[in-house]
């Protein structure tokens, strides 16, 4: 079944969303409402609001990118919202008359593709100037008579109340989003526009079938209402708030024994009236009144954020402690959020950090001579061949710092075991447009990388080694595979292995005929004799091993031969594969900084826990 298509009801536009523009319904809000008629009136005379269908739309073309959530504007521009998904303010009206045929039409980017790019396009977030004031609000037509601009200031809270207006035309007038770094006075290098946590419906758009998780604790700004002027003291007072939150100590309370501080009125001393006005997760504002003096107070355990949120709030959402505080019976933020608060704030910030010190990390890199000396590994997020995202990290091993964390989803390439050449790939081709070269790559033995290494980085130059653990792992699970059916063997399992790390570290220059011949020569090494017949390598480098210096019987000659034991051995030692990996061996550098790294992610992405694309990303990040 084909979707309804929608046409934008302006003369002369003939944008609709199969043309893939958006297309808004008309507001709900009586106010609002008269003034798009009067806009699309003004090119259409006939038009008028008894012309409004539940088809009628307008297109975004003729709205001002100011008319939307600057938080959501911001996360599409970042990548990390789909255009489609913007969403207007509830105060909107459109303005823009012009020729729009002309108008570039969106193009749509395949789901994962948008993801993985959402994660990189953070670059520009700080450069975005900070907004000091709040947008003049449009003349609302009341039916009688035009209601004049207001303005508000983003240090105090707008509620405006004009006595001789009804609810029936009342308008719900709120400050435009400004950026953290406005309200909360943080510095510049952290201060990203962030977007709004309030969702509203006024302004949903049909091309939009995402659904949006509502959140009980949640209470979005309160539209304007007549009070009586005996009640003034009602309102709530404004906040400023200290830039420093999380190096503030923080303190368990109960309930019980916090009313109990607002028992006795500070200004007479009479006994007093207290009541829990609000409560919102951690935050709770108390009300405190003297029926004796008549003072009264405001009272609230925690400073506000930009549009009302609490500080708290805000700092538990970078926690994982959300079960632990519910099973402990306190008061704290629900799960919706929770994850709200990560999609709006804790990710973009971790991003945005991260993206700073890597261009930093670059520069420094630029500065060195001799190219990258790299050590990369893939990490895969759960056991087994099922893994759902398969993170691919580069460290410089001489400054011991992660230069690039490429995170790849098993539905972007064949099986979740492609996904370390793709991470691979990825990683080279955005050092190699920061104009890095590669001198050095160390991995483990993965068949893909090392034929797709061959191929394409040794013309240009880039050495391609083996770790030493990853194969000495694997000789080890042979060696004691082995010994089970030979006892003689295990005996010399460890010297075997050692034999293997000396190979390499004691070959600096990394000749792959002399790390042959090394490793060839263990065959006669056990069976005390030290003079071999290849060139490369013709004798063992230990003196005489006498006395102490022998933990352990030779393996004569006449016994060894063609018994089990050297069957066995033999086929280990001189397998044609493994003879061609230990001419690969590192000499110097290893990936043993990277297993740590990867030892590290444990305690923020666990492998038995799932996480969203940007949830896996920013914790590879921390």
């Amino acid at each position: 079944m084909d979707k309804m298509v929608y046409y934008c009801v302006c003369a002369g536009c003939k944008n609709s969303s199969k043309t893939g523009h958006r297309v808004h319904s008309f507001p709900k809000d009586k106010g609002i409402f008269r003034s798009w008629v009067q806009f699309v009136k003004v090119r259409r005379a006939d038009f008028s609001a008894s012309s409004v269908t539940a088809f009628s739309r307008i297109c975004s073309a003729h709205f001002k990118e100011e008319d939307y959530h600057s938080g959501d504007a911001k996360m599409v521009s970042l990548g990390l919202k789909s255009e489609r998904m913007a969403k207007l303010s509830p105060t909107a009206v459109p303005s823009v008359h012009a020729n729009l045929s002309a108008c570039p039409v969106p193009r749509s980017r395949d789901t994962v593709s948008r993801k993985r790019d959402s994660a990189t396009m953070l670059k520009d977030a700080s450069q975005q100037e900070t907004m000091d004031s709040v947008d003049t609000v449009e003349s609302v037509d009341t039916g009688d008579q035009l209601l004049p601009s207001s303005t508000s200031d983003a240090g105090t809270q707008c509620d405006l109340k004009p006595p001789q207006w009804s609810h029936a035309v009342q308008v719900n007038l709120k400050p435009k989003m400004v950026s953290v770094g406005t309200q909360t006075s943080f510095s510049p290098q952290t201060s990203t526009p962030l977007a709004s946590p309030e969702q509203t419906d006024d302004d949903d758009d049909d091309d939009d079938n995402a659904s949006v998780i509502s959140d009980l604790s949640w209470v979005p700004e309160e539209p304007m209402h007549e009070e009586d002027e005996e009640e003034v003291y009602d309102e709530e007072p404004p906040y400023t708030c200290d830039p420093h939150h999380n190096g503030i100590d923080k303190f368990i309370v109960c309930q019980e024994e916090l009313m109990g501080l607002f028992a006795i009125c500070p200004a007479c001393c009479e006994r007093s009236d207290s009541s829990i006005v609000q409560q919102e997760g951690t935050f709770v504002k108390i009300k405190q009144v003297c029926a004796s003096c008549g003072y009264h107070r405001f009272w609230q355990n925690q400073p506000m954020l930009h549009r009302n949120m609490p500080t708290c709030n805000l700092l538990l959402s970078g926690a994982q402690t959300l079960r632990m505080l519910t099973l402990f019976g306190l008061q704290c933020i629900s799960a919706s959020s929770f994850f709200r608060h990560q999609r709006h704030y804790t990710i973009p910030v971790i991003v945005q950090a991260w993206q700073n010190d890597q261009a930093k990390i670059f520069s420094d890199l630029r500065a060195m001579d001799g190219g990258l000396v790299l050590a990369g590994d893939c990490r895969s997020d759960s056991p087994g061949h099922c893994a759902k995202y398969g993170s691919y990290s580069l460290i410089e091993d001489r400054v011991n710092k992660v230069v690039d964390v490429q995170l790849v989803q098993s539905s972007e390439v064949p099986n979740s075991s492609w996904c370390e050449l793709e991470g691979l790939k990825r990683s080279v081709g955005l050092l190699r447009g920061k104009d890095l070269h590669l001198a050095t790559l160390i991995t483990d033995r993965h068949r893909q990388v090392a034929k797709w290494v061959r191929e394409e980085l040794s013309p240009e130059g880039t050495r391609h080694y083996f770790d030493v653990w990853h194969i000495a792992k694997s000789l080890g699970k042979a060696l004691d595979a082995a010994s089970k059916e030979c006892d003689q063997l295990r005996l010399w399992r460890p010297a075997i292995v050692n034999h293997l790390y000396w190979t390499a570290a004691s070959t600096p220059d990394g000749n792959p005929a002399v790390m042959e011949a090394k490793w060839r020569s263990l065959v006669n090494h056990i069976q005390d004799i030290h003079d071999h017949d290849t060139p490369a390598f013709s004798s063992c480098a230990h003196g005489t091993l006498d006395g102490d210096q022998r933990n352990k019987e030779w393996l004569e000659p006449e016994v060894f031969a063609g018994s089990l034991a050297a069957v066995k051995l033999e086929n280990i030692i001189m397998r044609t594969a493994l003879q061609k990996d230990v001419r690969q061996l590192s000499p110097q550098h290893q990936t043993f900084s990277l297993e740590a790294y990867h030892s590290l992610i444990l305690h923020f992405a666990p492998k038995h826990t799932g996480f969203s694309y940007l949830g896996m990303y920013s914790r590879l990040l921390l």
